[in-house]
């Protein structure tokens, strides 16, 4: 039992030292300039970029930016939960005027961020990259 255990305490050890940018692949911080959104509900979509920052450990205030119908611009806060037990998953829920209650469901890599999204009545993609 105590080899099994130094064992994977040697792999956490080498992961955590040499693989480094492994644990912080999930990190959402920072700008995320180029993306876009689509929505499946009505087939609109358009350019997105957003800015995120951390709240607490598990809590990240992210603000995106988009173009709707390629010239109406919005913009959509949201505060994103890591949901519990992942490293790279995230969760979202924010009401919007006029538009009701969306929901996100995020993944995030280094350099990648792909989220689903749930309205009332849409439902969509939220694709970024660095």
């Amino acid at each position: 039992m105590n080899r099994i255990r130094r064992f994977i305490a040697l792999g956490i050890f080498v992961v955590a030292t040499l693989g480094g940018s492994t644990l912080l692949a999930s990190d959402p911080i920072g700008r995320w300039p180029t993306g876009s959104w689509s929505s499946s509900a009505t087939g609109h979509q358009g350019p997105l970029r957003a800015r995120i920052r951390q709240v607490d450990s598990d809590t990240y205030r992210a603000v995106f930016a988009g173009r709707f119908a390629k010239v109406i611009p919005f913009v959509y806060p949201a505060t994103l939960t890591r949901v519990p037990g992942t490293c790279n998953c995230y969760q979202s829920s924010t009401r919007l005027p006029l538009l009701g209650e969306y929901r996100m469901t995020a993944s995030v890599t280094q350099n990648r961020f792909y989220a689903t999204f749930q309205g009332r009545k849409d439902s969509g993609i939220f694709r970024l990259s660095r």
